[in-house]
């Protein structure tokens, strides 16, 4: 004979709820709760005034996210032991050294006062050039020293820079693909578009690809599409980074922002680990 509704789950041990939960939840205390006041704190748990080891241990282990608004649980809230690193990376920032949920992972996004020196903006420049020389190769367009180049002309002239970049718009309009495969080109007008160019890390420059994007996507939407059409992997212990390529240092995009508002129509994208 089949259970009634009564019969099924258990109600809430808190008085002041009594709700039927058919997923009570059992506390330390022995007591079935609602998803809702299962938390020690909430149903005023007797053995929060108790000193034992075990319950004192698991509440050290389940650190939150140093952000102090925040109240998820650090990406260390779940390490039994967070002093022992063998075999393992701390999920710490490399910056403050703290420990923060997946959504304030970056340094970015938890405003991260960095305890190593900083290094020298000369240094940084170098570094920068050094990594795109690694993954690009030397530009295509490089001369001797006393050489000019059509492009190097433009930068000079902020107009002729302005008729270089909307030339450039426009030659990628007629190869452009939508990145989103849920938008189609009749669907979205083209002033509505960002036009972007995509290079992999150690492509040369004719692996290039064109996309666009409706210029209301958020950067980690547009990250996740990217990455699914080059088969990226995304996780935790290996964060994928969307890279803005311009003329000088590379910029790492914040994902919780739109695309539009970080690189104007018709920039240069790469990813980074």
């Amino acid at each position: 004979m089949a259970q009634s509704e009564a019969e099924i789950g258990a109600h809430c041990a808190l008085s002041s709820c009594n709700v039927n939960d058919f997923l009570p939840i059992r506390c330390r205390c022995d007591q079935l709760f609602c998803r809702d006041h299962i938390s020690p704190d909430i149903h005023g748990c007797p053995l929060l005034s108790q000193s034992l080891p075990a319950l004192t241990s698991s509440s050290s282990q389940l650190q939150r996210c140093a952000v102090p608004t925040c109240h998820k649980p650090s990406l260390e809230a779940y390490i039994t032991n967070a002093q022992d690193t063998a075999g393992r990376t701390p999920a710490l920032c490399p910056g403050c050294k703290q420990a923060f949920c997946a959504e304030h992972r970056e340094s970015i996004c938890h405003a991260c006062i960095q305890t190593a020196p900083a290094i020298p903006v000369s240094q940084k420049n170098a570094a920068a050039k050094a990594l795109l020389a690694k993954h690009f190769g030397s530009p295509s367009y490089s001369r001797s020293a006393g050489a000019s180049s059509p492009l190097s002309d433009s930068t000079a002239n902020p107009r002729k820079l302005a008729q270089h970049r909307q030339l450039s718009v426009m030659k990628m309009r007629h190869k452009a693909k939508p990145a989103d495969i849920k938008d189609f080109a009749d669907s979205v007008p083209m002033e509505q578009r960002l036009h972007v160019v995509v290079r992999q890390p150690g492509e040369d420059k004719t692996s290039e690809r064109v996309f666009w994007f409706r210029k209301t996507v958020w950067t980690g939407k547009a990250l996740d599409i990217l990455a699914s059409h080059y088969k990226l992997s995304i996780s935790d212990t290996q964060p994928l980074k969307l890279l803005y390529i311009d003329e000088g240092t590379p910029m790492v995009l914040r994902t919780d922002r739109a695309l539009a508002d970080q690189i104007p129509d018709g920039a240069s994208l790469s990813f980074s680990r």
